[in-house]
C-alpha cells in the first residue's frame, strides 16, 4: 500500500483537530441525550471528507481472505479487553430491552467506528510514514495520542481522578487495536472490538451512572489504577510487538 506523504504536519493537524472539533460540536443546540452521538457523527463525516479530498490516506476496511487467521488475531483483544468486562456483559443482558438501550448500543458502536477511523485508519499510517522502520514506535505514539485525547476531551466534564486512569486504559486499548488492524488488514475488526470493549459505556448510560458525581473516585485509588494500567500498557506493548513481528503487515502491503 502506498502511504501518505503528509507526515508530521498531518499527524499534528489530526491530533489538534479531533479534540477541538469535539469541543466546538458540544456547543451545538442539541438535546443532551443526542449530544454525544451528534458529536461523533459530525466528526466522522468531517474526517471522511478531509481524508477523501486532502489527506488521501488509504483505508483498508475489509477483506475476506484468510478469515481463520484473522480470527486468531482477535485472541489478544478478547483476553486483554473483553474478558475483564464479563461482569458488564452480564449486567447488559440483565437490562430491559427498550428502545433507549438500542440507542445506547448504536451510540457505542459509532464511538468505535469514529475513533478507529481516526486513530487506526488515519493516524497510524501517518505515523508509520514518519517511522518507516520502527513499527512499535508508531504504534506506541498512536496509542498514547489516543489516550491523551481522552484527557483533552473529558477533563472539562469529568473529574481528573476518573479521567487519568481512563487515559492509560485507552492507550493500552489503542495498542491492541493497532495490532489487530496491522495483522488483519481490516479496520472493521478494530471497530468491532473497540465497540465491544466499550460495553461499560452502555451499562453506565442505561443505569444513569455516567454523571460526573457518580464517576468520581478517590485520588489515591485513581493513582493506583493509573499505575496498574501503565504497567499493563508496557506488558501489552510487548504482546503486540510479538503479534506484529513479521515484516508483512496490513499497512505495508
Amino acid at each position: 500500500m502506498q502511504l501518505t506523504k503528509h507526515g508530521w504536519g498531518a499527524v499534528i493537524s489530526i491530533f489538534i483537530l479531533v479534540p477541538l472539533l469535539f469541543k466546538l460540536s458540544a456547543l451545538l443546540p442539541v438535546p443532551t441525550l443526542y449530544s454525544g452521538l451528534t458529536q461523533d457523527l459530525l466528526i466522522l463525516l468531517l474526517f471522511l471528507l478531509l481524508n477523501h479530498f486532502w489527506f488521501k490516506i488509504p483505508i483498508k476496511w475489509w477483506h475476506s481472505q484468510s478469515l481463520a487467521h484473522q480470527n486468531l488475531q482477535l485472541i489478544p483483544g478478547i483476553i486483554i479487553l473483553l474478558l475483564p468486562m464479563t461482569s458488564n456483559y452480564i449486567k447488559l443482558f440483565q437490562l430491559a430491552r427498550t428502545p433507549i438501550l438500542g440507542f445506547y448500543i448504536g451510540y457505542t458502536l459509532l464511538i468505535g467506528i469514529t475513533e478507529e477511523y481516526l486513530y487506526r485508519g488515519m493516524l497510524l499510517p501517518l505515523l508509520r510514514d514518519c517511522f518507516p522502520n520502527r513499527i512499535m514506535l508508531a504504534i506506541c505514539i498512536d496509542s498514547l495520542l489516543f489516550g491523551f485525547t481522552h484527557l483533552l476531551i473529558n477533563s472539562s466534564q469529568l473529574t481528573l481522578s476518573y479521567v487519568i486512569p481512563q487515559v492509560f486504559y485507552a492507550a493500552m486499548g489503542g495498542l491492541v487495536f493497532c495490532g489487530l488492524y496491522l495483522r488483519t488488514n481490516n479496520l472493521v475488526w478494530s471497530m468491532m472490538l473497540h465497540a465491544l470493549s466499550d460495553v461499560s459505556v452502555i451499562v453506565s448510560l442505561a443505569t444513569h451512572t455516567h454523571t460526573a458525581a457518580k464517576l468520581s473516585i478517590p485520588t489515591a485509588y485513581a493513582i493506583g489504577i493509573s499505575v496498574l494500567y501503565l504497567v499493563l500498557f508496557i506488558i501489552v506493548a510487548f504482546i503486540i510487538r510479538w503479534q506484529v513481528r513479521p515484516k508483512k503487515s496490513a499497512l505495508s502491503q
